[in-house]
């Protein structure tokens, strides 16, 4: 026997539950919209959509909170590490050296500490009037063409 749900709202809850797993599930095997709304009773297939949004903002909500518990348990990890290399790196052990820098390395990429690569680029008075010069003989040529055939 399943247990009763302790209130009306939870007892609603449960079917709403299903049915979102239910349209994730045929979305996930390829499924339209209207598919969707139409296998599960849905009023149209804008609802039908909806609730598949909702149920994966859920679901991506839910796994915050583990994925940052992860991340903590990882950066205890390579604290450790590293706290068990330091005397070698002191000591001048060049494989501690490199091991403690790719332990370094690992945790900058896990906070996001490495910022991308900027690339700046170096326009010059010569590139800028090349191009307006190319974009003018080109609306010249349009409006030639246009005149020609109109």
């Amino acid at each position: 026997m399943g247990r009763k749900p302790a209130n009306r709202r939870d007892a609603h809850q449960v079917p709403v539950i299903e049915r979102r797993r239910a349209a994730v599930e045929l979305r996930i095997q390829g499924k339209s919209w209207q598919e969707i709304a139409d296998l599960l009773g849905y009023d149209s297939k804008g609802t039908a959509c909806n609730d598949v949004r909702r149920a994966l903002q859920k679901a991506v909500q839910a796994l915050a909170v583990p994925m940052e518990e992860y991340r903590q348990l990882e950066l205890d990890r390579l604290d450790k590490m590293q706290d068990a290399l330091w005397p070698k790196v002191l000591e001048g052990d060049t494989k501690a050296v490199d091991t403690t820098l790719r332990l370094m390395d690992r945790r900058a990429k896990l906070l996001g500490l490495d910022a991308p690569t900027r690339t700046e680029g170096v326009l010059t008075l010569d590139a800028v009037e090349a191009s307006i010069a190319q974009l003018t003989a080109q609306v010249d040529a349009a409006r030639t063409q246009a005149d020609a055939a109109g």
